[in-house]
């Protein structure tokens, strides 16, 4: 797969402007990208939003429908035959006027792994196994953090590619002091 030298605007991706007058230590706070969608992810892209993350694309190829109305509570009926991402993208700048919000409006399995390279972190949700595995390899070959999660009625799951990670480990006795220890994790693959 040859990749390109120069960058082409896609017409399916569609940056909504963000306010003018961020300072360098704003954005260098609020330094993140993510890139997500589905309908687990309203809830993550609020929270991420109100948080103060610096961008958040959101990637969904598929059109508002009816049985959308019930679930994401950022598009409403007048939303119905237009783009879900594009619907619900100025809903979720309204949430924090100083996070970049992009929209991308192709099929995410149509995107190569260069794609996910300019992402910090990929969180996707509500995806079929193939296309979490496609994404999940991507990531992993940029060596980016990837979370997948889902909700299927009362059953929910998440799945986690942190690359590399510590974690701590404490232990607590009686009449002893805790014991901190930093682990550090690498996944092989074979």
């Amino acid at each position: 797969m040859d990749i390109p030298s120069m960058e082409v605007p896609n017409p399916n991706v569609v940056p909504i402007v963000a306010s003018a007058g961020i300072s360098a230590d704003e954005i260098a706070l609020y330094d993140r990208q993510i890139r997500l969608w589905g309908t687990l992810a309203n809830e993550i892209a609020k929270n991420l939003v109100l948080a103060g993350i610096h961008s958040l694309t959101i990637v969904d190829h598929a059109l508002v429908t009816e049985a959308d109305l019930g679930a994401q509570f950022f598009i409403s009926d007048s939303d119905i035959g237009t783009n879900r991402a594009q619907a619900a993208a100025p809903q979720v700048k309204k949430l924090n006027p100083r996070v970049n919000v992009i929209v991308d409006m192709d099929d995410i399995r149509s995107k190569g792994p260069q794609y996910f390279g300019a992402f910090d972190i990929v969180i996707a949700t509500d995806l079929d196994p193939e296309s979490l595995n496609i994404i999940n390899t991507a990531t992993r070959i940029n060596h980016k953090p990837f979370y997948a999660a889902g909700v299927h009625g009362f059953y929910g799951f998440i799945f986690s590619d942190l690359i590399q990670h510590e974690y701590v480990v404490e232990r607590e006795r009686s009449n002893r002091p805790t014991l901190l220890q930093a682990e550090n994790t690498y996944t092989k693959c074979s």
